[in-house]
């Protein structure tokens, strides 16, 4: 009997884009509920575990492809398992990310990932598609190896973290190149490799730009709280008391009140709360700006270490005095520039009304 013929092949060629998205939605909406944090063992665990099955099925679906007959079916489970996994490296990454920094860095990270992961369903090529699965998986690898390298070996953020990650994942990709090369390339084996060999390197080019302009978020670190307060006063059990004007009830998405009402002699005290994974230790920077004629000037830079574990984030603050009227804001950065995280806020000279109280 002709397979092509069955019902399950007939269902296959009709609804086989649709299936393939549902499986990038499914290991999506997984991971949305097992991400945690980045030095969580159990997810990480996940994240190699869906390194290693991407990889085998890319294998194992070209080696099928280069046997197959024109008359038989695809391997329906193993794309669908491919496009799981794409699926839940994708969403797991694009939790831990967008938990860190703004969302200009995160959108410019998830319009290149959903770019390459949802072009894969419009390539038919089987050498086509083969370079543009090892494009999405390459991309994935380093995404995860970004977030690995600070957290588990060098326990640290910076240049040489980033680029420890890039050579490590260089390694790895130069190890599952050499196996595509002798058990699937067929034909001109040395172009194909170059071929691929050229892709990875242009994909760890624009990450590496996009790392040096500040537009990757500064993983693992991510801003759990900040706020603009009048007074912080530190007492013994580790505790921050803060007083602040509290926010109109409509803008729950606030904890202190974008105007900032002087009074005499006031300062302004920028509170925040960073997490980082455990044994990690790096500066971070509380830059204060103030816009004059639409333009950001620094008027002063402010920098504390922190040190990782804590579930709520490593809490700090700084002051700033000789504020004048007009538009502030002060952001958390790391030492190289990267954002963390950000708060604006409006000075106006007028009393403040009755100050709110809580504990930080």
């Amino acid at each position: 009997m002709d397979i092509r013929s069955t019902k399950a092949f007939a269902w296959w060629e009709k609804y086989e884009h649709h299936l393939g998205v549902a499986a990038l939605t499914l290991g999506f909406l997984f991971d949305l509920w097992i991400a945690k944090r980045p030095d969580s063992l159990n997810n990480n665990i996940l994240l190699l575990a869906y390194l290693f099955i991407a990889g085998g099925t890319i294998v194992v679906l070209n080696l099928r492809d280069v046997r197959r007959k024109e008359e038989d079916p695809e391997p329906l489970l193993l794309l669908l398992l491919l496009q799981f996994s794409f699926g839940g490296l994708a969403s797991n990454l694009l939790i831990l990310y967008g938990h860190s920094g703004t969302l200009a860095g995160s959108a410019v990270f998830i319009g290149l990932l959903g770019a390459m992961v949802l072009g894969n369903e419009f390539l038919r090529g089987r050498y086509v598609k083969l370079r543009f699965n090892i494009g999405v998986y390459y991309f994935l690898l380093l995404t995860y190896f970004v977030i690995a390298v600070p957290t588990f070996v060098t326990h640290g953020v910076g240049r040489a973290s980033f680029l420890l990650s890039g050579f490590l994942s260089l390694l790895y990709i130069g190890g599952f190149l050499a196996i595509l090369y002798y058990a699937v390339f067929r034909g001109d084996r040395v172009r194909r490799l170059y071929e691929a060999s050229f892709l990875v390197v242009v994909i760890l080019g624009v990450f590496c730009g996009l790392y040096f302009l500040n537009v990757i978020p500064p993983v693992p670190l991510s801003l759990k709280d900040i706020g603009i307060y009048h007074s912080i006063l530190k007492y013994g059990d580790g505790g921050y008391l803060a007083l602040y004007e509290p926010t109109p009830w409509w803008e729950f998405w606030r904890d202190t009140d974008p105007t900032y009402r002087l009074g005499q002699g006031q300062s302004a005290f920028c509170f925040s709360s960073i997490f980082a994974p455990a044994d990690l230790s790096a500066p971070i920077y509380h830059k204060w700006e103030y816009k004059n004629n639409s333009e950001w000037e620094v008027r002063s830079r402010v920098s504390f270490p922190i040190f990782g574990g804590r579930d709520d984030g490593y809490r700090g603050f700084s002051v700033k005095t000789a504020l004048t009227p007009g538009e502030w804001r002060c952001s958390v950065e790391t030492a190289q520039g990267g954002l963390i995280g950000r708060i604006g806020f409006t000075v106006v000279t007028e009393s403040a009304p009755p100050l709110s109280q809580k504990t930080l």
